[in-house]
């Protein structure tokens, strides 16, 4: 994994490995079925390289719209797609051996609403994954040897990580009480209402999922009314709405469904 990793990072050395790379995450960016690791990997590869640069890009923003054919939000959902994917594959490789670190399924389980529900939280998933793998591995007296559980396991920590709240519980406990109202029965309402939140975020997110189904994120908003417009029709929404949803789905940031 370390000589991987070096590997990566000194990719792009000059103009012809650059444009090598850069022609390889294309493909790869263009090509729904490809294996997301293939993905992740020429994604580092050409971050770390710093191939935007080699190739006279500002930017990894710049480079992406110019040689993928990306929007920005997208440029970026690619690095936390491949932090995300680095994080699960040095763990799964740690945990359960070099062999099996890449036997889990990461379309299904780092679509674009967990990659968004995962930023920040690697920590939190390198740990509640390092767990089962843990428990996985005392199971089998042993390393693991079956893809199938190493894939299971994987799908369970991310699946649970998404469903814990993003605020801490002792957090809660440090709400104050406005005058006149019980301490508790505030710390109560407070709660509920993280939880109404958290599930209404989830619902913009879910809407922008089933509108990126329909105009990808490499679609421009423009582009995106039409089809956008006549799913609203069918699903009582409107084209507004589910764009404003999708930049949620993309960009994580809750500011596109403000209003709402």
């Amino acid at each position: 994994m370390e000589d991987t990793r070096n590997r990566e990072v000194d990719a792009a050395v000059d103009r012809a490995d650059a444009r090598r790379v850069t022609d390889e995450l294309r493909a790869a960016v263009a090509e729904p079925r490809t294996a997301a690791l293939v993905l992740t990997r020429r994604v580092r590869a050409a971050h770390r390289g710093r191939a935007w640069a080699v190739l006279g890009h500002p930017s990894w923003d710049a480079y992406a719209m110019a040689e993928l054919g990306v929007p920005r939000a997208t440029a970026y959902r690619l690095l936390d797609l491949a932090a995300t994917a680095a994080v699960i594959e040095q763990t799964v490789a740690r945990e359960a051996g070099p062999s099996l670190a890449h036997a889990w399924d990461t379309w299904a389980v780092l679509d674009v609403g967990a990659v968004v529900d995962l930023r920040g939280r690697l920590s939190e998933l390198t740990d509640l994954l390092a767990e089962r793998l843990g428990r996985l591995r005392a199971d089998a007296g042993g390393e693991p040897r079956e893809p199938a559980r190493v894939a299971a396991a994987v799908a369970d920590a991310i699946a649970e990580l998404r469903e814990s709240p993003d605020v801490p519980p002792a957090d809660l406990r440090r709400v104050p009480g406005p005058d006149g109202i019980d301490v508790e029965a505030w710390r109560t309402t407070v709660a509920e209402g993280l939880g109404v939140q958290r599930r209404l975020r989830g619902g913009y997110r879910e809407l922008g999922l089933l509108a990126l189904r329909v105009a990808p994120g490499y679609v421009s908003d423009h582009d995106a009314e039409t089809v956008l417009h006549l799913l609203g029709e069918e699903i009582g929404s409107t084209c507004d709405e589910l764009l404003a949803c999708r930049r949620y789905a993309l960009t994580g940031d809750a500011r596109a469904v403000e209003g709402l």
